[in-house]
């Protein structure tokens, strides 16, 4: 049977990108469907629970594409292994823009990503179900640096980061600071900070879902993940947090992330320059 790629979606050809023909002629992401009629996008600043709320959607009975969204790029690791996907960012960029890979989204499936809140974004995502996640800024960007030092990661640029094997601390942390961090606020950050004022966008932190606010604020968290999204007969939330926390992703550190001893005056005086705190004020953590 003939399924030829639409006109538009023909830039896409040709490769290395597997996709899977729906009844209706569209193209999915994933050869199935999942417990609810939406589609759903996990819009996420780097380091705040990204792939853990990921397994949390796939417990809920959501399929995970597996493929990572940016706006001009993918990062498919749909068929590469935990343990080896924090080696292969590199192997693993296809350059296949929003516009294009959104619509391989298909409804009871969810992608997830560092999306800005700009008009050809809201626009590519009008009928998905947004997902934005925020963490305490000093966190996240200890935690980012944390990850810099054990994987593959790197800048746009591919400039070679010598002190990725350092030990973690505040001469590290400087170090992040000087080649690093600019390129987390101001491309990652500051561009998605708007999803948090979005109506329609549910917002989410990673303290919920870890544990830090308790139980009761986990579990939560989960019943209003059912509702917005509309998933059926998922399990019970207390099921779900007990397969949920202290799984491996390929994101995961080794253990939870202490900002505080990889901090001190001049990388608090950075941090604030940059506008960590205006960030955690806008996502609802206030000033230290």
């Amino acid at each position: 049977m003939s399924h030829p790629l639409p006109d538009e979606l023909r830039g896409i050809a040709g490769q290395s990108f597997p996709l899977y023909p729906c009844s209706n002629e569209s193209w999915s992401i994933k050869p199935m469907a999942g417990a609810s009629s939406s589609r759903v996008m996990i819009c996420s600043i780097p380091k705040a629970g990204t792939h853990l709320y990921a397994r949390l959607l796939g417990l809920l009975g959501l399929v995970q594409s597996d493929v990572f969204f940016n706006k001009d790029y993918i990062g498919d690791f749909r068929f590469v292994d935990v343990a080896r996907a924090r080696f292969t960012h590199s192997e693993n960029i296809l350059w296949i823009p929003i516009e294009i890979s959104s619509r391989f989204i298909q409804p009871g499936q969810f992608g997830y990503g560092h999306l800005p809140c700009d008009v050809g974004v809201r626009h590519c995502l009008e009928d998905f179900k947004i997902i934005f996640l925020s963490r305490e800024m000093r966190a996240a960007i200890v935690s980012q640096m944390r990850y810099v030092g054990d994987s593959d990661w790197c800048l746009p640029d591919g400039a070679e980061i010598k002190w990725r094997n350092e030990p973690n601390g505040p001469d590290k942390m400087l170090k992040y600071f000087d080649e690093i961090a600019p390129f987390i606020f101001n491309d990652r950050c500051h561009p998605m900070a708007p999803w948090a004022d979005e109506e329609d966008v549910l917002g989410l932190n990673y303290e919920q879902i870890i544990g830090d606010q308790g139980r009761e604020v986990q579990l939560e968290t989960i019943r209003r993940i059912v509702e917005f999204c509309g998933i059926e007969r998922p399990q019970q939330p207390e099921l779900i947090v007990n397969q949920l926390i202290g799984e491996q992703t390929f994101t995961l550190s080794d253990g939870r992330t202490s900002w505080e001893a990889c901090w001190n005056p001049e990388i608090e005086a950075r941090f604030a320059a940059l506008g960590g705190e205006r960030l955690n004020d806008r996502f609802g953590f206030g000033s230290r």
